[in-house]
């Protein structure tokens, strides 16, 4: 299973690419307003082949604006992948036959990213007293939860007609059951680990706390502090970094060999102030832990 360094910061990519992930992408997945500049792309291919390692472009969820910028990223590459969050991306990505679509995460709907199912009704589905008539239906409803909407084979379908063959998922424990049958239909799995989306927005909550008025001239704080949330009633902690808020997940030596069985093609870290991986001796702890 390959290890992956995802950064939208090309001076945090200089230290993700040379460490020793076995390959590194670049590029925001959240922000339209954190896409990087060309310049700034070309040169992150370019040190990324130097190292000799594989390379993925991530691109957000855009507006016609941004459709355009990412539209003029394009060409002069390899063979490389794309992560896409917009279809509207995956729709150009059809005019380059060496760019291959990999579905971001918020083109995959995994109602277990929700912290609240995870708090109550995962209890709920394991007590005897769950007024559900039967275990069966009990399960029908666990499996509806942990499912993702690419367990619908006309939808992979659908995907793989565009040339889709990969796909971004979350570490949620209880939905890497479902992941194997991802492979099974031919799709590359790749797992985010530690910060699992819970929601987003397009107008960036960070910004707004920190008097950031103007998107265009945004500082980016977000590359630098993240918030840390909590729930008064559930007690969840979440964080919020930039426009998303999301909630973190210690992967467990149990879980990674439960991940192990469902085939799944990549494990993805990011760097950012939540992890506090933004030195490349960080990225080089945490891949040899997942190697270990």
């Amino acid at each position: 299973m390959k290890v992956s360094v995802q950064t939208d910061e090309l001076r945090m990519f200089t230290k993700a690419v040379n460490s020793i992930c076995d390959k590194v992408r670049f590029g925001s997945e959240f922000c339209e307003w954190k896409m990087p500049s060309l310049q700034s792309l070309e040169k992150a291919y370019e040190l990324a082949n130097k190292r000799g390692k594989e390379f993925m472009y991530v691109t957000p969820r855009v507006s016609n604006e941004g459709l355009e910028k990412v539209r003029s990223h394009l060409d002069g590459k390899g063979e490389i992948d794309v992560a896409i969050n917009d279809l509207g991306v995956l729709s150009i990505l059809e005019n380059y036959s060496n760019l291959t679509p990999h579905l971001g995460r918020q083109l995959i709907f995994m109602p277990a990213r929700c912290p609240w199912p995870e708090v109550s009704l995962g209890d709920i589905l394991i007590s005897p007293f769950f007024s559900l008539p039967s275990k069966y239906a009990r399960w029908r409803l666990a499996k509806a939860l942990y499912q993702t909407d690419l367990n619908y084979l006309p939808t992979i379908q659908f995907f793989q007609n565009h040339k889709v063959r990969g796909v971004d998922v979350d570490w949620i424990p209880r939905c890497f059951q479902h992941f194997g049958f991802l492979a099974k239909c031919g799709l590359n799995v790749s797992v985010h680990l530690y910060l699992v989306p819970v929601t987003l927005t397009r107008k960036c909550h960070t910004a707004r706390f920190l008097g950031e008025k103007e998107p265009e001239r945004c500082s980016k704080p977000c590359n630098s502090r993240a918030f840390r949330l909590k729930h008064g009633i559930l007690g969840i902690k979440l964080f919020l970094d930039g426009n998303v808020v999301f909630n973190f997940v210690r992967p467990s030596r149990k879980d990674l060999k439960k991940l192990l069985e469902s085939r799944t093609s990549e494990l993805v870290v990011t760097m950012n102030p939540i992890l506090r991986t933004q030195r490349q001796q960080d990225i080089d702890k945490l891949v040899l832990q997942m190697r270990a």
